[in-house]
């Protein structure tokens, strides 16, 4: 009789860690992306290496133009993307945003030769205004993490507005903002001898439409690469 009892709590030891483990493995969730050129759209061989947040407890590297991992639901994972004649990309991957226990992202990485001109898409600024807000953080990062790896860059912060209402407000708006990113990238620890700016007000619209979409995207800072 002991026996049977014996086999039969065994038994149930084995059902409720394979119930446990199907439950674990319900929760990974399978993560994949494609890097390619932001221009060209073509396929970039890349250094990738991801990082689970807060405390970096898994970590992994791959190599190529595109890699596969899983993520632990609960946990979100820093990002981070090299490749020779690139801008370095980062980013936050966030469990939440994934369907199905599946995420799949295409990563534009942005070619940094001189001349290059980069546009901050993330850094949206509310109409007559020159406050950043945290969600353009990550963006900015960005910019910082480009300029800590290549210590001979110099740059050029370009501010634009809306073409609507007066010129001469709207060139000191566009002044406001450039300064407002120079002053974020010194506090990130950048030497403000590396960063020129320049304002252009409402004379370089991306957009002359009079949506409220089109007017945001013409409240815009651009990075011209000056030397790398």
């Amino acid at each position: 009789m002991k026996k049977h009892i014996s086999l039969f709590i065994c038994l149930m030891h084995i059902t409720l860690w394979s119930l446990y483990a199907q439950d674990e493995e319900s929760k990974v969730i399978v993560y994949s992306a494609r890097v390619i050129d932001a221009e060209t759209k073509e396929e970039v061989d890349s250094k990738v290496k991801y990082e689970s947040l807060p405390y970096g407890s898994k970590i992994g590297v791959f190599s190529g133009s595109t890699f596969t991992f899983n993520l632990e639901e609960g946990n979100d994972y820093s990002l981070i993307i090299r490749a020779d004649g690139y801008a370095t990309h980062t980013s936050t991957i966030k469990n939440e945003e994934s369907v199905d226990g599946k995420m799949e992202q295409t990563i534009e990485l942005v070619p940094n030769g001189v001349n290059r001109l980069i546009r901050l898409d993330k850094l949206i600024f509310a109409l007559g205004k020159a406050d950043i807000s945290a969600e353009s953080y990550e963006e900015l990062n960005q910019i910082v993490t480009m300029l800590n790896d290549s210590e001979t860059m110099t740059i050029q912060l370009e501010g634009h507005t809306d073409f609507r209402g007066n010129e001469k407000q709207n060139f000191k708006l566009s002044e406001k903002r450039v300064e407002a990113v120079k002053d974020y990238l010194v506090r990130q620890g950048i030497d403000k001898k590396r960063i020129q700016t320049k304002a252009f007000g409402g004379a370089q619209p991306l957009s002359r439409e009079g949506d409220a979409a089109s007017r945001a995207a013409n409240r815009r800072v651009e990075v011209r690469i000056l030397t790398n």
